[in-house]
């Protein structure tokens, strides 16, 4: 009682919060979310609020109100006319190195903005005195990278690397590589730039279906990371077979670039994107909830180019889960997430940009979200055509190449609570996460990775059963299971005498019963009248153990009866009731609604149409069955059901995860048990052969599928007469009324 009045304290409070939050951020001009298990959309607090606009407005007032007006006049060449004429044009890419200075990808303006951590212009690098002492120029720049000294630019139009010190001076140029393995004829022509700590270059071509280009410093070729199947359409796939080399060479200029963005964590993993697998493959992947790369939008890649990312969340990382209600007033949208690009945030976070619907999704390291938030738009905090994303301490950067700005997002209260109850968890002071968890649920009580953390910390205080609830209440099967066992290996510990106790109860009582039910049979052999309903009852038992002898006795010895059929068809029923109800939390994780009547006519429908289909066959290929003695027969062999599944779900409550296999497997048997039954018992119960039972058998099943397909052409019919004579009844009422 106490903790459900806790629980609804809490739960109060976080609505409270919760409304308080939004209300009081009414200016944020979206909507902060995550998804829970069933793919709804659960609103959370705004972990992020826009705070200001970098535009080309900003960045030319900052020259001369930073107090070092001369110093940036220098480096801007001195030249009043080129600030006069300076303006971000259509970036394409953001970077923060690690002094929080800011580099933009100023792409229709061939330059490369830089501005320190308070977003004041300190430099712009566009022209150039290259290493043969030419004058030269960038091209197109669409991807910058930063490293301590250097920086990379992707100077996509001249199909380069080039690479300038911090002051904006050259330094050297990657050409593009050249091997005997690189694809003859292809085109080379950056996007994305990174750098490991060893100094190798990776780059993401616009027109290579290979994977990211790895490239030492002087351009030499060191192969491709993460290669992955170009996905074409059936009608594409058609067509190359019958292209000759040259086309098909042709047209992998065409296809969509495999990956279209990257970056570089600490340890040397590779994060990319891509936005060019087809919707409806990654929507299969969203709602199969697949926890494979293979159609991933954002994989982690390991240096030898094998995906290493952790999908242990809910979702696969793929942006959007519900696109249905991603649809706004201005904007229509349908469809996944298109992903563009992906940025490392603090404590193994990291985020993903769509730009379908200018969003953000951020992760945690095992693949759960922790928020989504954003919309299109032209309001401070919306953003017209998101491509880039980088992160500068606590603030996000979003860049808006439709408005030509990048928008400064600032990190709120609750941001800064997720922030510090990842960094505990990740440096596993699990004790001291659970205070941040805490106040994280006070205002976001659907915050599961709250619900995980103070579990774990429980969990390894030896709390096992609260450690359960809260794993229960996040959902986490794994760690559930887990906190299970180690309460199971604990309770067992301290009753050691129970469970041999129990197993053998459960073999004598079994004996017994086997031995009891023997005994009835054996006194019905020999007892020439009328079988009393008990008789009936038990004899199924006989029949399950001897199909040929028991459904011969059934039919031309009377010891069934359709009472008794319909005893085993009530307890089959009964059985399936149980089983929606009575299964435990790890083989029945997200519950639903158990309906008492879905689950009866989950049995009694597919019992009928077997018993009638099969009766109407058979009548016309010379069965000696009645409708009668089928029914009988059918019912008898549902005994494997109830026997075996019963006592499956009572184990399923006693079950680890790992175990339920077994269960599984007894499901499977009770399963083929009834279906050779079925067969064996139709095949007596008609006289027939074992060739021509077999094809009836399977004429039944088609006939089982022509009834469903006639009663679903009636049901329509009914429902249009219904709605024709509904509309008729309509007018009239309207023209008398």
């Amino acid at each position: 009682m106490k903790n459900r009045i806790t629980r609804f304290i809490l739960a109060s409070l976080a609505i409270i919060l919760l409304f308080g939050t939004v209300s009081a951020g009414a200016i944020v001009p979206y909507t902060s979310y995550t998804y829970d298990v069933s793919g709804s959309m659960q609103r959370s607090p705004h972990a992020y609020v826009p705070e200001l606009q970098i535009t080309t407005s900003t960045l030319k007032a900052s020259v001369g109100e930073n107090g070092n007006a001369s110093i940036n006049a220098k480096i801007l060449y001195g030249n009043e006319t080129f600030l006069k004429s300076f303006s971000l044009n259509s970036p394409k890419d953001v970077f923060v190195d690690s002094l929080g200075d800011v580099y933009i990808a100023n792409s229709a303006a061939n330059q490369i903005v830089v501005t320190d951590a308070d977003y004041n212009l300190r430099l712009v690098i566009d022209k150039f005195t290259n290493g043969a002492g030419v004058p030269d120029q960038l091209a197109n720049p669409s991807g910058v990278y930063v490293n301590d000294t250097e920086v990379f630019v992707a100077d996509t139009d001249n199909a380069r690397i080039v690479v300038f010190d911090k002051l904006g001076n050259f330094v050297d140029i990657v050409p593009a590589p050249q091997s005997e393995v690189l694809p003859e004829n292809s085109v080379y022509k950056p996007i994305a730039v990174s750098v490991d700590k060893a100094g190798r270059i990776y780059v993401v071509s616009s027109t290579t279906n290979y994977g990211v280009i790895s490239l030492n410093r002087d351009g030499s070729f060191n192969g491709f990371i993460g290669p992955q199947k170009v996905v074409y359409s059936a009608w594409e796939s058609f067509l190359r077979l019958f292209q000759t080399a040259k086309q098909l060479a042709q047209s992998e200029s065409k296809v969509s670039t495999e990956f279209n963005n990257l970056c570089i964590d600490k340890d040397g993993f590779i994060y990319v994107t891509t936005s060019s697998i087809e919707e409806n493959t990654v929507a299969s992947a969203i709602k199969g909830r697949s926890k494979s790369g293979d159609y991933a939008p954002v994989k982690r890649l390991n240096p030898n180019g094998s995906d290493v990312m952790v999908r242990n969340g809910f979702w696969p990382p793929s942006g959007e889960i519900d696109f249905r209600n991603m649809a706004t007033t201005e904007f229509t949208v349908a469809g996944p997430s298109t992903i563009v690009d992906v940025a490392l945030g603090p404590n193994n976070t990291w985020s993903i940009i769509d730009n379908k619907r200018s969003r953000i999704f951020t992760y945690d390291s095992s693949g759960n979200l922790l928020f989504a938030f954003g919309d299109k738009g032209n309001q401070l905090g919306n953003i017209s055509d998101l491509v880039a994303i980088d992160y500068q301490g606590s603030n996000m950067l979003l860049l808006d190449r439709g408005n030509s700005a990048i928008t400064v997002f600032k990190r709120t209260d609750y941001g800064d609570l997720l922030d510090k109850a990842i960094k505990n968890t990740e440096d596993k002071n699990y004790d001291k996460a659970v205070d941040f968890y805490t106040g994280i649920l006070q205002r976001n009580n659907n915050y599961d990775a709250a619900y995980v953390g103070i579990a774990q910390s429980m969990y390894r205080n030896g709390e096992y059963v609260q450690a359960m609830k809260y794993f229960k209440y996040a959902y986490n099967t794994t760690d559930y299971s887990e906190a299970y066992q180690a309460y199971r290996k604990q309770w067992m510990e301290d009753n050691l005498w129970v469970v041999p106790l129990v197993v053998f109860l459960v073999i004598f009582g079994l004996v017994k019963f086997f031995k009891f039910a023997g005994k009835v049979n054996k006194r019905g052999f020999k007892n020439k009248e009328k079988s009393t309903f008990w008789e009936e009852v038990v004899y199924a038992f006989h029949v399950i153990f001897h199909p040929f002898d028991g459904f011969w006795d059934l039919k031309h010895e009377k010891r069934g009866s359709v009472r008794g059929a319909t005893f085993w068809l009530a307890v089959t029923c009964v059985t399936f009731i149980y089983q929606a109800v009575g299964r435990g939390y790890l083989s029945n994780p997200y519950g639903g609604s158990a309906s008492f009547f879905a689950s009866a006519i989950s049995i009694l429908s597919p019992v009928f149409l077997w018993v009638t289909a099969n009766w109407c066959l058979t009548t016309l290929f010379e069965g000696e069955g009645s409708f009668k003695d089928v029914y009988v027969a059918t019912c008898y062999s549902l005994v494997p059901l109830p026997l075996l599944l019963i006592p499956s779900v009572i184990m399923s409550n006693f079950m680890t995860l790992g175990e339920l296999d077994i269960l599984t497997m007894v499901n499977s048997i009770a399963f083929f048990w009834l279906g050779l039954l079925v067969f064996f018992g139709m095949m007596v119960t008609h006289d027939y052969t074992l060739g021509k039972n077999f094809l009836t058998t399977i004429g039944t099943v088609v006939g089982v599928a022509f009834i469903i397909f006639i009663a679903g052409l009636f049901s329509m019919l009914i429902s249009k007469v219904f709605s024709f004579f509904y509309n008729i009844y309509v007018e009239l009422n309207y023209r008398w009324s």
